[in-house]
Formats: structure tokens, sequence, C-alpha cells
């Protein structure tokens, strides 16, 4: 195997990349600040340069559908037909009108990107709302607790639930901010915490390797 496929090589600039960032948070070395910074801002270079890379996947996928006509073609073409056009259209060339300001980009944006968004945020709604269904059936005391908590904030957050009776906001807030919800938020962010320790130690040490080819050896 060459030198440069050994999974070795991501592993340490995993590893020294993570000190880089972590030694500034418990020493006052300026110098060192500085570097963690320059590395923050490279990190970010190397993140823009992805999208270059996710646009040719995004080519090397849909172009060969397209020329061979298989199933669902059309929606390729398509959407190769808007990426060129949103591309070109927002590209900061203000002399000849281009740039993010541009009416082709800007109907685009709001007229398609903008309704999309809000149709997937629509349909997400109706599986949170098709999942609470299911949820919420009192067939222990757990689920019957989860459905009582369910039901006030829901009255609580809707306007006919405070229109009948103003308590409901009030019991809302205590479930939110009170005692059962903090008390709550508390153990998952500790838990998250404990994980985040674990994780980081496992990729220090080089037990971690799902960032690499799938977690192979």
């Amino acid at each position: 195997m060459a030198w440069y496929k050994r999974v070795e090589i991501p592993i340490a600039i995993t590893v020294i990349c993570a000190f880089i960032q972590i030694i500034p948070y418990f020493f006052n070395v300026p110098a060192w600040e500085d570097f963690a910074d320059d590395l923050v801002e490279w990190q970010m270079i190397v993140g823009t340069a992805a999208l270059f890379l996710g646009a040719g996947s995004l080519l090397l996928a849909h172009i060969p559908r397209v020329q061979k006509k298989r199933p669902g073609w059309e929606f390729s073409a398509l959407l190769l037909a808007l990426m060129i056009i949103m591309i070109i259209a927002g590209l900061p060339i203000k002399q000849i009108g281009l740039g993010l300001q541009n009416p082709v980009y800007q109907f685009i944006y709001r007229n398609m990107t903008v309704a999309l968004s809000s149709t997937m945020y629509s349909i997400l709604a109706f599986f949170i709302t098709s999942a609470a269904y299911r949820a919420f059936r009192a067939r222990n005391i757990d689920a019957a607790i989860l459905l009582v908590a369910g039901t006030l904030v829901m009255l609580g957050n809707a306007p006919a639930g405070t229109a009948a009776w103003l308590g409901f906001g009030d019991i809302k807030d205590w479930l939110f901010k009170g005692p059962p919800n903090l008390a709550t938020m508390r153990a998952i962010r500790i838990g998250a915490a404990l994980g985040a320790i674990v994780l980081a130690a496992r990729t220090f040490m080089g037990v971690e390797r799902g960032y690499l080819r799938g977690g192979g050896e």
C-alpha cells in the first residue's frame, strides 16, 4: 500500500488539529491562538472547496441519467438547468447585472427555493402530527404523563386554548421553564457532554475511525 493511503495519516492530522484547537482554551499563548484562528480559516476554505466537489458529484450523477433517458431523467434535466442558471445569475459581476440581486436569481430563489422549503416544513409538520398521534396513547403511566403534558402544552400554545382559559399559558410556561423541562434538559446535556468527551478520547487514541472510509481498518 502506498504511504499516502495509510489510515494513520488522516488520524494523525485529526489528532494534531484537535490539539491545536483545544490548547488555547487552557493556556494563554497569543501566537498559538493566532495559529488556531488561521486553522479555522483554512477549515472554512476547505469547506468552501468541498462545495465544488459536491457540484461535480451532482453533475456526474445526473448527466448520465439525462443522456441515457433513465426513469426520472426529466427531473435531473430540470435540476441541472436550474443549477446552471443560479450559478451564472449569482456570479458577483455587478457590471453586467449579475449577483445576488439579479432578478432571475431572486425570482428562482423566492418562488422556488423558499416555496419548496415551506412545502418541506409543511410535510414535516404532518409527520410530526402522525408521530404525536402514535405516541399520545395512554398504554401505561409513562405514556399517560406524556399525553397529559403534551395536551397542556398544545392548549397553552394554541390561541383557542388560552382564549378558553388563561391558565393553560401559565401551565405551559411552567412545563417549559420549570423543574420538569429543566431537569430533563440538564440530564440530556450532561449525557451529550459525556458522549462528546468519550468520542473525543476515542478519536485522539485512533480508536474511532468512522470518518475513515466507513470505519474500515
